[in-house]
């Protein structure tokens, strides 16, 4: 009988960069994120972010009691599945441990930050894609996954605040000058910069964002910016 279904694992040398992997050369095997709310190439599998990144289990044995004792929440839900794949902005939670994550983008890779336990009562997420449905109603995309109607005043590229676990609208942080941004690729990937101007390409070439950090100026192409609020560090 023929194969069905994704495959559980795949090898560590053709793990993106951006993901942090421990072993890539002398360990074949990784746990395979599950098609979910990130795809595959920006994202990991909640049980390798427990042991090899937070090391909260010395192996998967161990991760996987933790997982299935629900003892671990994303985004304020708790999570029994230890494929789970997790991306920007998710946000961690441990409550017997009292410690709280927020993945981010440093030094070029997905990684957690430790963030306090009030910041995990709202999470940031980016809106990338809208729609008009039947009836003139509004949809949009968000970029963990999510969609949701929305008032027709929400832009693309925003930032959207919203509480957990009821994900309701706080806030929308729009694309434009003056907004602190992360970027969340390209040569300047991690860092957080302020939005100075927007540069519109001719054709079929992104946008481009003319960013500064503190006395140092550059340009970076604008569908990498990430809206941040100024709790954001």
């Amino acid at each position: 009988m023929a194969k069905r279904g994704g495959s559980r694992h795949y090898k560590r040398l053709t793990v993106p960069v951006n993901i942090p992997v421990i072993g890539r050369k002398h360990i074949q095997w990784l746990l395979s994120p599950k098609p979910g709310p990130h795809a595959r190439g920006q994202s990991m599998a909640l049980g390798v972010l427990l042991r090899d990144v937070l090391k909260v289990g010395d192996d998967l044995r161990e991760v996987k009691k933790a997982i299935t004792a629900g003892s671990i929440k994303v985004d304020s839900k708790v999570i029994r599945d230890v494929h789970r794949p997790i991306g920007l902005m998710d946000i961690i939670e441990i409550p017997k441990m009292g410690k709280t994550w927020r993945m981010q983008i440093i030094g070029g890779r997905l990684m957690p930050k430790e963030i306090e336990g009030s910041l995990a009562k709202h999470k940031l997420c980016k809106v990338v894609g809208k729609t008009t449905m039947k009836g003139k109603q509004v949809q949009i995309s968000l970029h963990d996954g999510r969609t949701m109607k929305a008032d027709d005043s929400v832009k693309m590229g925003a930032t959207l605040r919203m509480s957990m676990p009821s994900f309701k609208l706080e806030q929308q942080l729009p694309l434009a000058p003056g907004v602190r941004c992360l970027i969340t690729s390209g040569k300047h990937a991690g860092e957080i910069a302020t939005m100075e101007s927007i540069i519109e390409r001719v054709g079929s070439m992104d946008s481009e964002s003319r960013m500064r950090s503190g006395n140092e100026s550059f340009i970076t192409v604008t569908k990498y910016l990430f809206v941040v609020d100024d709790q954001f560090a």
